[in-house]
């Protein structure tokens, strides 16, 4: 905690709220990827896989958002890659509910 104090010191409040809640969107959508891996073996529905990709696409998303603020870099990619993974995301849980077996 030593190490994390003076940056913490540093921020606003908003600012350390914003990456606790990265945080925790992350850390919720890894378990819903393992809750959603672990359920797929054991039933070996096929529409799970959508919803495992979709669950990643979130989590990396989050990362990749957390990471963005964090380092505060601008990248070109950046504007494109947000909105596509969000379009992803709604697309393979799309398919996990609408695709039949």
């Amino acid at each position: 905690m030593l190490i994390f104090g003076p940056l913490i010191h540093q921020m606003s409040i908003s600012d350390l709220l914003e990456i606790l809640l990265y945080l925790v969107g992350s850390l919720l959508s890894a378990f819903l990827i393992a809750l959603s891996i672990s359920a797929y073996l054991k039933s070996g529905i096929k529409k799970l896989k959508y919803a495992i990709i979709a669950f990643s696409l979130f989590c990396a998303f989050l990362i990749y958002e957390n990471i963005e603020h964090l380092y505060s870099f601008d990248n070109p990619f950046t504007d494109i890659i947000i909105p596509l993974t969000g379009l992803s995301i709604l697309v393979f849980f799309f398919l996990a509910v609408v695709k039949r077996d």
